[in-house]
């Protein structure tokens, strides 16, 4: 039967499993040997008998393709490391290294420890050990020149090298949740700071408990946001002030308009808004473009959404647009055209061009106590984009020319054709 005592399990260096019994022996020089091949006859180990009657189960198929390969599958990734937090503090250095009984902000009791000091015997010994110490560890820093100068004179011609990228720095979203960045604003007096809106466009997909933040962040620390814009629903795009960069203009997904002035924050980093605007006076979409105005007092700002309306506002009254424009397909028609980015530039500052969601530019025009009206529609007859334009941008030095983007590919533009002049591939 099968053994009870570890004395019957382990016998004579064997392991008994029941009544069989297997034993394998080979000296250990043998073992690490290479392996020897050797040419030999061909054996058969093993034969199927052809069954007919089970062909009829199968049908032929012709032709028949098969790929063999013996090439092993291998894919490439890129992945990011787990960020570390780090945090700065600082540490206040105050004179030590004195005994107890010595206060050393007394100039007297100092000096008579110095005195007392110099009199012992191995005060001597002590500092010329020291001393040979230092100049060793001196003596190796001054084996390498860390500040030495290769080549000098000599210049790098690179003009026949590929342009190329690389990323410095990661800005990370705290949440989890993962979300869009939908708008980059850049602070108006440096690249020191930048605010991003983060946000989920995609219809009907938002999750239930939707992170609402936005971040200020600072180059020099992507680990965590400065500040943090807080609102009743996620910001699509935002913009800052440049005649006054303490204030934010922000487009939620719900259609309002929401003002932050950066200097009324909290104790924790959070900015509420100062003023927004009323459900039943904006945009009945998403707003997805916002453009701060020149003026002299610098409050007014302009907001589209694909509901086909562009909003001028003034933080003054934001109670409700001080004007309107519908952005119709043709003059005199009923069918509204969604706005999804504008372009407001300061050289011809009472021109904006609109890009739509049907690949249509439309040029509007707001003069000083006149109602605004379209003045041209680029791509209505020919050279439209097939979806949606999602960039939209003047030449700066030539303005008269502008460059719009969608549907995998770009066209640039003048204000006196309406089709575009040049296109780009389809990417």
């Amino acid at each position: 039967g099968f053994p009870k005592t570890k004395e019957q399990y382990f016998s004579k260096g064997r392991i008994i499993m029941g009544d069989l019994i297997y034993a394998y022996s080979k000296k250990r020089r043998e073992f690490g040997r290479p392996i020897g091949f050797e040419d030999s006859e061909t054996k058969i180990v093993g034969h199927v008998e052809s069954e007919p009657e089970l062909r009829e189960n199968y049908v032929d198929k012709n032709p028949n393709s098969i790929v063999l390969d013996n090439i092993p599958s291998m894919s490439e990734h890129y992945i990011n490391t787990e960020r570390v937090v780090t945090h700065s503090r600082g540490m206040k250095h105050i004179e030590g290294g004195w005994p107890k009984d010595v206060d050393y902000a007394e100039a007297a009791d100092t000096s008579r420890f110095k005195k007392r000091l110099d009199k012992d015997p191995m005060f001597s010994a002590s500092t010329k050990e020291l001393c040979n110490m230092t100049y060793n560890y001196i003596q190796q820093n001054n084996q390498i020149d860390i500040f030495e100068e290769y080549y000098v004179g000599e210049e790098v011609d690179h003009s026949t090298e590929t342009l190329s990228t690389k990323t410095l720095m990661l800005f990370k979203d705290p949440h989890d949740t993962k979300r869009t960045v939908s708008k980059i604003s850049w602070h108006p007096e440096g690249p020191s700071q930048l605010a991003v809106s983060y946000s989920v466009l995609r219809f009907q997909q938002m999750p239930e408990k939707m992170p609402l933040q936005s971040y200020i962040w600072d180059v020099t620390n992507p680990n965590t946001p400065v500040k943090t814009l807080t609102t009743h629903s996620p910001l699509v795009t935002l913009q800052y002030n440049q005649k006054n960069s303490d204030f934010i203009v922000g487009g939620c997904y719900n259609g309002l308009v929401s003002f932050y002035d950066v200097r009324r924050g909290s104790s924790d980093g959070k900015i509420h808004p100062t003023n927004t605007t009323k459900v039943e006076k904006s945009h009945y979409d998403p707003v997805y473009d916002i453009f701060w105005l020149y003026s002299k007092q610098g409050t007014e700002c302009v907001t589209c959404s694909t509901d086909g309306k562009i909003l001028w506002w003034d933080t003054r009254n934001p109670e409700e647009p001080s004007d309107s424009l519908e952005l119709k397909d043709l003059a005199g028609g009923n069918e509204l055209l969604g706005g999804t980015c504008l372009e407001y530039n300061t050289e011809v500052n009472m021109k904006y061009l609109v890009g739509t969601e049907q690949g249509v530019v439309l040029s509007a025009t707001k003069r000083p106590r006149k109602s605004v009206e379209i003045t041209h529609r680029y791509g209505v007859d020919v050279g439209k984009h097939h979806g949606p334009i999602y960039a939209c941008k003047r030449n700066p030095h030539y303005t008269k020319y502008f460059l719009t983007v969608g549907d995998w590919t770009a066209k640039m533009w003048t204000d006196d054709l309406k089709t575009p002049i040049m296109t780009t591939k389809y990417h």
